[in-house]
């Protein structure tokens, strides 16, 4: 069925008509048979006529609000399913373990990507959404308890899931690049978690520490959870171990920052064949500037430079202006500290509260020693007078090192930039770190049972890596910063602004995915995603 213009000549005007026309072939001839005059209606009207002729069991639509049913999350869920199959993680769930467990996970890594939240609340939620329509769980499936159990299956089965994620890193590592993080709790119930030093300044609450090891792609190849009160440096021996065999790896470099190195640590990275770069402690970098007789002119030269090599060693000193402002700010905040602590002693002598000369030294000694500050202060106490002493050498030399810092490496045949430049690659595991507390939530921790706190924390680092990967495709593809708004929450946030339509029409439901896309382009040509389409998005990205 088709519309057809017919017109006439009469009298030197034209009269013109539309007909609604049926081609038929009679005696192998096409034919035209004249339905319907539909002259009189408008050429959008005219339209629709045509469609519902040639769709026999089309109907009308007088109010949309009759049919309509509801609008669906539907962007961001659709999304992140084509990214965790594009990057195998669908597939190495669905390896070991049963097809509702992986449904499940699935489900609760949505959550933690787009809108982090309990794992009762993460289930309620995705059953909101279009996640339904792409999984074969049933109502009943959608309960936190069944999220437990999933999250059991998991532990039972970390190590084989965790070999197979690690076999995505691509092959065998050249820089292990490692560090650490505190996790905090909310409860006391669980047997690893310890009081200790806490990077998200919460002393008040138990905590488990995270060290994640990523490759020279950025890509993670070990992490473990360890007790909350073990100091960074007691971390190293096992993990190193541990990736060597995983790998098989015979020559590569480890890459840690200050709270990693000490003589056992590297004797027992460079005894397994390992080269490393570790920067050296504030107090261990000063100490190498007086016992080697380092003058301070060389920190006016192009940076990095070497400053010192022996024994297979050297050492790089390495600066930037961002850091020297935030490490005087650092510097003077422990000064002041310091003083603080001995002024306080100084009040109590002023006041005759202390007199014993063996209790104000020890109370001044104590004092000073819990502040971090003794390297730079001293005090005297005579003739009942306490007198707080500046020590302006040291506190010259520690300002002088604002700003800078010493590597040491036993790569002493590498270039001075390049010693730098992987040792920044640390920033990579920072932003990970990041990305888990800022964005995924890792925590606080509410779980109270061990294994679902590991499991827990997987589950978040997996997240992490999905995130992390759009991250690198969003800046390879040049969107992510062209403009200040270009960033990684709001394309998620731009994500969350298609949706799909539920409709029921005739007894039957149907599904339609909203035209307006603002990030039809770049998913196409980025992520290779085309416009979505409910039909074809369900068969690419079921699980």
């Amino acid at each position: 069925m088709f519309q057809k213009r017919c017109a006439r000549v009469y009298k030197g005007k034209t009269y013109e008509s539309w007909w609604a026309v049926e081609a038929y072939r009679e005696k192998g001839k096409v034919k035209h048979r004249y339905v319907m005059n539909i002259t009189n209606y408008s050429p959008s009207q005219r339209e629709r006529i045509i469609k519902i002729l040639n769709n026999p069991e089309a109907c009308l639509i007088e109010d949309m609000e009759d049919f309509f049913q509801k609008g669906i999350d539907y962007g961001q869920i659709v999304f992140f399913l084509y990214q965790m199959k594009e990057m195998g993680i669908t597939e190495l769930l669905s390896k070991n373990l049963s097809k509702k467990t992986v449904a499940l996970i699935v489900a609760v890594l949505l959550n933690r990507i787009i809108k982090p939240a309990s794992k009762m609340e993460a289930i309620q939620w995705v059953k909101d959404t279009a996640f339904v329509h792409f999984s074969s769980l049933k109502e009943k499936d959608y309960s936190a308890n069944r999220v437990y159990e999933a999250m059991d299956e998991v532990y039972d089965n970390l190590e084989d899931i965790m070999e197979d994620f690690y076999s995505l890193s691509g092959g065998k590592p050249i820089f292990l690049l490692y560090d650490i993080t505190s996790v905090y709790f909310e409860g006391r119930k669980v047997k690893r978690a310890k009081n200790g030093y806490s990077r998200d300044r919460r002393p008040d609450r138990p905590q488990v520490l995270l060290g994640i090891v990523l490759n020279e792609k950025g890509f993670p190849v070990h992490f473990q959870v360890f007790d909350g009160n073990l100091r960074d440096s007691q971390t190293v021996e096992g993990v190193v171990k541990k990736v060597k065999k995983r790998f098989e790896i015979e020559k590569a470099i480890f890459v840690g920052d200050r709270g990693m190195i000490t003589v056992d640590n590297i004797e027992e990275i460079t005894s397994k064949g390992l080269g490393y770069i570790m920067a050296l402690k504030h107090e261990a970098a000063k100490d190498l500037l007086i016992e080697k007789g380092i003058q301070l002119e060389l920190f006016d030269q192009r940076l990095p430079i070497k400053i010192h090599q022996e024994d297979g060693k050297k050492y790089v000193l390495c600066g930037s202006e961002y850091r020297k402002e935030r490490d005087l700010s650092v510097f003077r905040a422990l000064l002041k500290k310091g003083r603080e602590a001995l002024e306080v002693v100084k009040r109590m002598v002023d006041k005759g509260r202390l007199k014993e000369y063996d209790k104000v030294i020890r109370r001044a000694q104590r004092k000073l020693t819990e502040s971090g500050a003794s390297r730079y202060y001293d005090f005297q106490y005579r003739d009942g007078k306490f007198r707080i002493i500046e020590k302006d050498e040291e506190i010259k030399r520690g300002e002088s090192l604002c700003g800078y810092y010493i590597l040491e490496t036993s790569e002493v045949g590498l270039e001075d930039e390049k010693v730098e430049e992987h040792y920044k690659g640390l920033q990579e595991v920072e932003r990970v770190f990041r990305d888990l507390k800022d964005l995924i939530d890792i925590r606080p921790v509410y779980h109270w049972i061990d294994r679902r706190v590991e499991t827990h924390i997987f589950l978040c680092l997996l997240a992490q890596v999905v995130l992390g990967k759009v991250r690198r495709k969003l800046k390879e593809g040049g969107w992510l910063g062209k403009k200040k708004e270009n960033t990684l929450e709001n394309f998620i946030n731009r994500l969350d602004t298609i949706k799909m339509g539920e409709f029921i029409i005739e007894e039957r439901r149907i599904f339609r995915v909203q035209r307006e896309n603002p990030l039809r382009d770049v998913l196409l040509r980025i992520f290779g995603i085309p416009p979505f389409e409910f039909g074809r998005d369900k068969e690419a990205g079921s699980i």
